[in-house]
């Protein structure tokens, strides 16, 4: 299975894109080569930090999260040890009552199913995102997140993400619809990932249009 935490094969995706896709070596040439491993890998973790970081800035998400993380021993977060604190704890820490259920529906998630990092990582995209979706509070773009920042999946395109709608439509210079954001990305095909990363940099102001 192709990870683009793999340096040579995160070359060989932009090889391959800029071999067959002109746009692909302006985009290198501006914004370089793509950091993409900066997520945890473990997956349990990375869907309790996205869970705490729905809907509030960055630099508040940071804040609850280490009031969160302080709640337990040695600072060790399970989904045991998240279903044992009590619900007074987890709100001191700046959680809401709604994000307190979809941590501890995740947390269930993995008691019942006994998966363990190793299980998940090892599934394919259609198969991970079968088994996380069905998780309250769990949708299409936090998996979408994991696949790319946690797994280095090369082929994910987060077409529901705001930022990567705003950064096609500077990259094609007019709006599109979704639908035609997603046959446009077939020609990114198996690297998707990669030419998200670049739809991600395009909106800072700096692209230059052909």
């Amino acid at each position: 299975m192709i990870n683009l935490f793999n340096k040579q094969e995160l070359l060989n995706g932009i090889n391959y894109l800029s071999s067959n896709y002109p746009i692909m070596q302006k985009l290198y040439r501006q914004y370089g080569t793509p950091n993409l491993d900066r997520g945890s890998k473990d997956i349990f973790l990375s869907l309790i930090r996205s869970i705490i970081s729905q809907q509030i800035s960055t630099q508040a998400a940071l804040s609850v999260h280490k009031k969160f993380q302080n709640l337990f021993s040695e600072n060790i977060i399970t989904p045991d040890a998240i279903l044992s604190e009590n619900e007074v704890n987890l709100k001191s820490a700046g959680l809401s009552k709604q994000k307190i259920e979809y941590i501890r529906s995740t947390s269930q998630f993995f008691i019942e199913t006994k998966y363990t990092n190793e299980d998940l990582s090892s599934m394919n995209d259609s198969d991970l995102k079968k088994q996380l979706i069905s998780i309250k509070g769990v949708g299409p773009w936090t998996i979408d997140m994991i696949l790319i920042f946690s797994l280095g999946r090369p082929d994910i395109f987060p077409v529901g993400d705001l930022a990567i709608r705003k950064g096609f439509n500077i990259l094609y210079g007019k709006e599109h619809t979704e639908k035609q954001m997603i046959n446009e990305s077939k020609n990114w095909k198996p690297y998707r990932t990669i030419f998200s990363w670049y739809l991600w940099r395009v909106i800072d102001g700096t692209w230059e249009s052909l």
